[in-house]
């Protein structure tokens, strides 16, 4: 196995011949913060498995109003419902974190998919870890006060990191969290004034983890727990 593939949890997972045949498919991308990977309704052409970058899944209303189900780095895959049957998504794919991701043919995928067991187990818990995420976000959006969501929000993307530097306006995460820019300038300022966070031109840095972690709703520690229970290293391959 590549150094690179071994920096995408699910790739590391696979049985050495699948990612041996699948390595010369391979490409290395980058990308930059707010491309968008997929739209709504189209059919893909390309799986994205992360290696630094991190992918914020958004639900586009008629209106135009977004908001964030749910987040991928480098423990998962980007475009999972492919394999699916569903072809098409609902859902925009929009980059939240610049940086790389490898990106396979779905073809290759679907066929690979389609004979293997272990290949299929793979897919399927970490299926099941973003279910329980989208399911707990929810679940967030519509009990929970903005600065418990900011709270979760900076630390599943700090899971995802090496840094503790998240390059993030407030405007972006208003949309990606679906409020007012002032509550989330109102819920930072909170986070700063406890030293818990610094945000300067777009970068929040955290300086007090714990802290971030006792102000956050039980949200976080739901979705870290499963994605640790059905992918093991899956949290820690993101530090």
């Amino acid at each position: 196995m590549s150094k690179l593939s071994a920096k995408n949890h699910i790739l590391s997972l696979l049985p050495e011949v699948t990612v041996n045949t699948w390595a010369s498919h391979f490409e290395t991308v980058d990308l930059h913060m707010g491309k968008v990977l997929y739209e709504p309704g189209n059919i893909l052409s390309h799986m994205y498995f992360p290696t630094s970058t991190i992918v914020s899944w958004v639900y586009v209303l008629e209106n135009g109003a977004t908001t964030e189900i749910a987040m991928t780095g480098r423990e998962g895959v980007v475009g999972m419902y492919m394999l699916m049957g569903g072809g098409k998504s609902h859902n925009q794919a929009i980059v939240q974190t610049a940086g790389q991701a490898i990106r396979v043919p779905v073809k290759l995928v679907m066929d690979t998919f389609s004979q293997g067991h272990q290949v299929q187990s793979i897919f399927w818990l970490f299926t099941r870890g973003l279910i329980t995420q989208m399911a707990q976000i929810a679940v967030c959006h519509r009990h929970h006060t903005v600065d418990q969501q900011l709270s979760r929000m900076l630390l599943l993307t700090l899971d995802r990191m090496d840094d503790n530097t998240i390059v993030m306006t407030h405007e972006v995460i208003a949309s990606l969290l679906g409020v007012r820019r002032e509550g989330v300038t109102m819920a930072a300022k909170k986070l700063m004034d406890e030293g818990i966070i610094r945000y300067a031109r777009g970068r929040i840095t955290i300086q007090n983890r714990t802290a971030l972690e006792q102000r956050a709703c039980e949200c976080y520690g739901v979705i870290r727990q499963e994605y640790a229970r059905l992918l093991p290293m899956a949290c820690d391959c993101a530090h």
